[in-house]
């Protein structure tokens, strides 16, 4: 029940307050140390760079005879390693000193909303650089067409 007084606009009184209450309706959750390896295992690090690799060589491929474009795309290759190398910087911090639990336990993968299966990870992980890999397919395949 809040009560008004003159100095302050509300005071609470402890009649339906009390600290115990609130201490209860506190959730308890255990520490989790820092993952540094994003929980992403090899496979799917490799799927995306090769899914990379494909834009990039398509889009060369396909635009390779434009000085302009291949300016452009080498900007877009260094932006890409630029990605990479932060991830693999970050991931390479404190190796061995830091010992992490595995995320994946059974082939499932520990999530906050709960688990889910490896083809589910690498499909939600992986749809747009795989997208990106048949856009740069594509770009190839009209250029070779068209010529």
């Amino acid at each position: 029940m809040m009560l008004l007084d003159e100095h302050n606009m509300a005071v609470q009184s402890d009649e339906f307050y009390s600290e115990a209450a609130f201490q209860k309706d506190r959730i308890q959750s255990p520490v989790q140390p820092e993952a540094r390896t994003f929980g992403i295992p090899p496979i799917i690090w490799g799927s995306m760079a090769a899914s990379y690799l494909l834009f990039f060589g398509g889009l060369i491929l396909g635009t390779g005879h434009d000085g302009r474009a291949l300016f452009m795309i080498a900007i877009s290759i260094l932006y890409t390693l630029m990605y990479f190398g932060t991830a693999y910087a970050l991931n390479s911090l404190g190796r061995g000193r830091l010992r992490q639990k595995s995320q994946w336990v059974n082939g499932r993968f520990d999530t906050h909303t709960g688990w889910m299966s490896f083809g589910s990870v690498y499909g939600q992980m992986l749809v747009v650089p795989i997208m990106f890999a048949f856009f740069g397919i594509a770009i190839a395949i009209i250029r070779l067409i068209v010529m």
